[in-house]
């Protein structure tokens, strides 16, 4: 590892949790992409465009990320599936 430079724990999400809680990128879901950085996932599927959720992720204002905010970024990539009878 270059020098300075050390595994550490993320700091702790906000856990004083009021109103609607995340739904699609959830506290594991966050875990398990913190700790695999390099690789890509599918964390969910739905029937209809989701752009709003994914701006909130994007932009780190979704509560539960909001803190990581200054230590990185999340890239979503939405793909639109057609099912061919």
């Amino acid at each position: 590892m270059p020098n300075g430079m050390q595994a550490a724990i993320p700091p702790e999400p906000y856990l004083n949790r009021k109103g609607k809680q995340p739904s699609l990128l959830t506290d594991d879901k966050v875990k398990i992409l913190l700790s695999t950085p390099d690789m890509w996932y599918i964390i969910g599927t739905a029937n209809s465009w989701i752009s709003g959720v994914k701006a909130n992720i994007e932009s780190m204002t979704q509560r539960n990320i909001s803190h990581l905010a200054i230590r990185g970024k999340f890239e979503i990539e939405q793909r639109k599936i057609i099912q061919v009878p």
